[in-house]
C-alpha cells in the first residue's frame, strides 16, 4: 500500500479534542476530524457538503511518529459577541457559543459581554504522519497537498505549517511501517536528525500494551464528535533509534 508522507512542523499546531465549554483542548496526537477537515480544506470541499466528509474520513488510514516533543501553550482569548454581524437573522437560527455548559444561541440576549475563551497550542513540535485514503490516489493527495484549493493550517486557522508538507510516498504493508522507512525521517533547521520520541496508530481494543480510547471523529452534519475508535501509543522501537544514529553518522 502506498502511504503519502506528511510533516507536520509549525510554530503552533492544535490537534483539537472534543471541546468541553469555554475549554479548547488539544490531545497528543493529530484527531481523525483534523485530519480530514485539513484534507478537506486541501481538496476544496465545501463545509455544506457533510457526505463528502464522512467518506473522506471513513477511508483514512494513518500513523504519527512524534520526531520533537512540543510545550503546550494556552491562548486566552476574549470575544465580543454584541456585534451585529455575529448576531442571527432570526432568534435560534444558528447555535454559536457554549458558555459554562449552556448553550448561548445568537440572538438570545446572552451575548452582550465579553466571553471568555481558553484555547491549547502545541509550540515548538514537529510530527510525521503517513496517511492512506481508501479512494484517493497517492497522486490526488500529492496535488491537494502541494497546489491546495484553501490555505493549508493544522488544527485551528493561525496554525500555518513551517515547512513544506508533503514529503513523498513510502510503500508498506501497515502505516506505522511506513515511518520507519529512513526517508521519512526528519532532521532539523541545522540538518541534525531527530531523534523520535512516540508513536501512534489506531489498533484493536485487546491489543497489548499502552491502548487508549478516543472520540476524535467527527459527525460532519451535526458538526459534533462522536463514536470511539482505539489508539496504540509507542516508545520509538530502538532498532529504529539505532538506524537513525547510524544515518546520522553517515552522514558526517
Amino acid at each position: 500500500m502506498t502511504y503519502s508522507i506528511l510533516r507536520f512542523d509549525a510554530p503552533m499546531m492544535s490537534f483539537g479534542a472534543p471541546i468541553v465549554s469555554e475549554e479548547g483542548l488539544i490531545q497528543p496526537f493529530p484527531a481523525l476530524s483534523m485530519m480530514t477537515g485539513m484534507l478537506a480544506n486541501a481538496l476544496g470541499y465545501d463545509r455544506r457538503e457533510p457526505e463528502k466528509h464522512e467518506r473522506l474520513q471513513r477511508g483514512l488510514s494513518y500513523a504519527v511518529r512524534e520526531d520533537m516533543p512540543g510545550e503546550k501553550i494556552v491562548d486566552y482569548q476574549t470575544a465580543d459577541l454584541g456585534h451585529p454581524h455575529l448576531q442571527a437573522k432570526s432568534k435560534g437560527g444558528s447555535v454559536a457559543w457554549t458558555t459554562w455548559g449552556t448553550l448561548d444561541q445568537r440572538g438570545s440576549g446572552n451575548t452582550a459581554t465579553t466571553n471568555i475563551r481558553n484555547r491549547e497550542y502545541w509550540a515548538g513540535a514537529v510530527y510525521t504522519v503517513a496517511l492512506n485514503v481508501q479512494h484517493l490516489a497517492a497522486e490526488q493527495i500529492e496535488a491537494a497537498l502541494r497546489k491546495p484549493e484553501r490555505p493549508l493550517f493544522i488544527g485551528r486557522q493561525p496554525c500555518l505549517p513551517g515547512v513544506r508538507m508533503y514529503q513523498g510516498t513510502v510503500e508498506a504493508e501497515r502505516p506505522q511501517e511506513a515511518l520507519a522507512d529512513e526517508e521519512t525521517f526528519a532532521t532539523d533547521e541545522e540538518g541534525t536528525r531527530l531523534m523520535p520520541k512516540r508513536l501512534w496508530y489506531a489498533c484493536d481494543a485487546d491489543t497489548s500494551g499502552n491502548v487508549m480510547p478516543v472520540t476524535d471523529a467527527r459527525d460532519w452534519t451535526n458538526q459534533i464528535h462522536v463514536g470511539e475508535r482505539f489508539i496504540c501509543e509507542k516508545a520509538m522501537p530502538k532498532r529504529w533509534l539505532t538506524a537513525i544514529d547510524a544515518l546520522s553518522q553517515r552522514s558526517t
